[in-house]
């Protein structure tokens, strides 16, 4: 697993040696290719984002967005043993926040960010109580592009209060875009 693009392309990162799926290179490829298509389409840029990787695993999500420019990045796990990686993971990264807690009870925020990722346990449904939770404590905003990674068995129906933009399959993966639904 490595940093495929930006200012650390190429750098290797480290997984946990158990309990996380690490997305693969060729995922953040094709995921980081979707944003880059919404970003042009919404006349923005990484440069200017707060991105959350959430249920974060390695970090290798949020680093990647780290690297191809993005102002600040937020990791959350619980696992003591995957905070560790991270840790090792982002040691040399300037703007990178470690939220040791539990994604179903993120700490509030004043400013939502532009990117939620979340890659949640399979089969659980576990991605819909979190991003509930990230909403009503302020990480997402009617602007906030808000990307789950799933099993392509997995149920995909956006909770109430959200849209479905795009949906694209990348192997076992599926990735839902979402955004708040207008008011």
């Amino acid at each position: 697993m490595r940093v495929i693009a930006g200012l650390w392309r190429g750098k290797k990162l480290r997984a946990p040696a158990r309990g996380t799926r690490p997305t693969s290179d060729r995922a953040k490829e094709t995921l980081f290719n979707l944003i880059n298509v919404w970003l042009y389409k919404t006349g923005r840029t990484l440069g200017g984002l707060i991105f959350c990787d959430v249920f974060t695993g390695s970090g290798a999500v949020g680093i990647e967005a780290m690297s191809r420019g993005c102002k600040t990045a937020y990791f959350f796990e619980k696992d003591a043993a995957a905070m560790d990686v991270i840790r090792r993971n982002i040691q040399l990264i300037d703007g990178a926040t470690l939220v040791l807690g539990d994604a179903l009870r993120p700490p509030p925020t004043k400013v939502p960010a532009g990117i939620v990722f979340m890659d949640a346990p399979y089969g659980q449904e576990l991605w819909v109580r979190a991003l509930l939770a990230f909403n009503a404590r302020g990480w997402i905003d009617g602007n906030t592009l808000v990307i789950i990674e799933i099993d392509k068995k997995d149920p995909r129906v956006p909770p109430a209060g959200f849209i479905l933009l795009q949906e694209r399959g990348e192997g076992r993966n599926t990735f839902l875009f979402l955004q708040r639904s207008p008011a």
